[in-house]
C-alpha cells in the first residue's frame, strides 16, 4: 500500500470497480453511504448541497441529462421530474442494480458501460446529451483515460452542452495518489488520484468549452487536511 505525493501513477480500474462492488454488498446506514463515504445524516446533507449547487448554476428544463459514473443512480431523484430524460452510466453491476430498484422512473435510465469505453450506438437514451454530470468518478480515472472519455463527450454531447464536476482536489500543490492503501474509515484497500485544481483544469482543456466557474464546497463536512472538494461548471 501507498501514499505517493507528486507522482503521476495509475491506479487498477478493476481494484475500484470491486471496491465498489463490495461497498454495495455491506449493511451500511444508507445506500447514500455506499458512495459517499460518510454516515447518513452526512451524506444526505452532502446530497443536498450539491443538488442545490447545481440547480443554482444549470437549468435542465427539457434537456437530457448524463451521468457518468451514477453509482447508486441518487441524482435520477433531483432531476427526473426537471428534465427531458436521464441516463446514469456506471461500471459497477452491482451499483446500477441497486439504482434500478431505487428509482423507477419513466424518463430514468440506469446501464452498466465503463466511462472509458461508451458505446454511443448502445446507450440506452439516444444523444446528443445537453447536460452532463460527474460527481466523485473522476478521481478514479488515470489521466490518460479522462482524455478519452472527454473526447468521446465531444462527440454526444451537444455543441453547447454544460458539464457539472464535482471532485476532491489535493490542497497541497501536488497531487496525492493513494494506491492500494488501507482505510481503516473504509476498511478496505483504497485506490484515487486527488488532483489539484490545476491539473484538472488542464484535462479540461479536451472539452470544447467557452468557460469554467469553480469553487469549494463541503467545508463543513471534510475533516481531511490534504484534499478538499471543489466544484466545477464547464459551458
Amino acid at each position: 500500500m501507498s501514499r505517493l505525493y507528486g507522482e503521476k501513477e495509475d491506479i487498477d480500474s478493476e481494484e475500484v470497480k470491486n471496491f465498489f462492488s463490495e461497498r454495495a454488498s455491506r449493511d451500511l446506514e444508507s445506500d447514500l453511504s455506499i458512495v459517499l463515504f460518510q454516515d447518513k445524516e452526512n451524506s444526505e446533507q452532502r446530497h443536498i448541497e450539491e443538488k442545490k449547487l447545481f440547480h443554482e448554476h444549470i437549468d435542465v428544463d427539457g434537456k437530457k441529462v448524463l451521468e457518468v459514473g451514477c453509482g447508486i443512480g441518487r441524482w435520477a431523484e433531483a432531476l427526473h421530474n426537471k428534465c427531458e430524460s436521464f441516463l446514469g452510466i456506471d461500471y459497477t453491476e452491482d451499483l446500477i442494480k441497486i439504482a434500478n430498484n431505487s428509482y423507477d422512473f419513466d424518463d430514468c435510465k440506469f446501464q452498466v458501460m465503463s466511462a472509458t469505453d461508451i458505446k454511443e450506438d448502445e446507450l440506452l437514451i439516444e444523444p446528443p446529451f445537453d447536460v452532463i454530470i460527474f460527481s466523485g468518478v473522476l478521481m478514479y480515472i488515470n489521466d490518460e483515460d479522462i482524455k478519452v472519455v472527454f473526447n468521446e463527450l465531444n462527440k454526444i454531447g451537444v455543441e453547447d452542452k454544460k458539464l457539472f464536476i464535482m471532485e476532491p482536489v489535493s490542497r497541497m500543490g501536488e497531487r496525492l495518489t493513494l494506491k492500494d492503501f488501507y482505510s481503516e474509515g473504509l476498511e478496505a484497500d483504497y485506490s484515487a488520484i486527488y488532483r489539484t485544481e490545476e491539473e484538472y483544469r488542464e484535462l479540461f482543456e479536451c472539452l470544447n468549452y467557452n468557460k469554467i466557474f469553480a469553487d469549494d464546497i463541503f467545508e463543513e463536512l471534510s475533516d481531511h487536511s490534504e484534499t478538499h472538494y471543489k466544484y466545477f461548471v464547464i459551458e
